[in-house]
């Protein structure tokens, strides 16, 4: 979905459907700036591993703050993504690595009315560790 919207940043509107909270209002802010700035992503994101770390279910209570969370772990590679400005100048940093991986805490706030639906991207947290092998 990411994608999507970071080849046109001024239309934000999907975002909503895989991201919540915190991951939310980020990815709101950074693609609002790269609208203004006239900046887009070309290529992809590819997914080459996930590994489920934690999955929990009980005692979630919405009232409290609490939701059900699943946490993932991603490795992704970006060697064929760019980032370019309005005249097609990469704005990718010199040495960016090629593959990475990431957390990812996804949540359900409405667990109670929509346990399989209502499922988003709380919160995204860059892990240190050597990226995995390219299939």
């Amino acid at each position: 979905m990411t994608d999507g919207v970071a080849k046109d940043p001024a239309d934000l509107e999907s975002l909503s459907s895989v991201a919540g909270a915190t991951e939310l209002t980020r990815l709101q802010d950074q693609f609002t700036t790269w609208a203004q700035d006239g900046w887009r992503q070309t290529g992809e994101v590819r997914i080459l591993d996930a590994v489920v770390q934690t999955v929990s279910l009980n005692g979630a209570d919405p009232l409290a703050g609490e939701a059900p969370t699943v946490q993932v772990d991603v490795c992704f590679d970006v060697s064929g993504l760019d980032i370019v400005d309005s005249f097609g100048a990469s704005q990718v940093a010199a040495g960016r690595p090629d593959r990475g991986w990431e957390r990812l805490s996804i949540t359900n706030d409405d667990f109670a009315n929509d346990p399989d639906g209502g499922w988003r991207v709380a919160d995204v947290e860059t892990l240190e560790q050597e990226p995995c092998a390219v299939p």
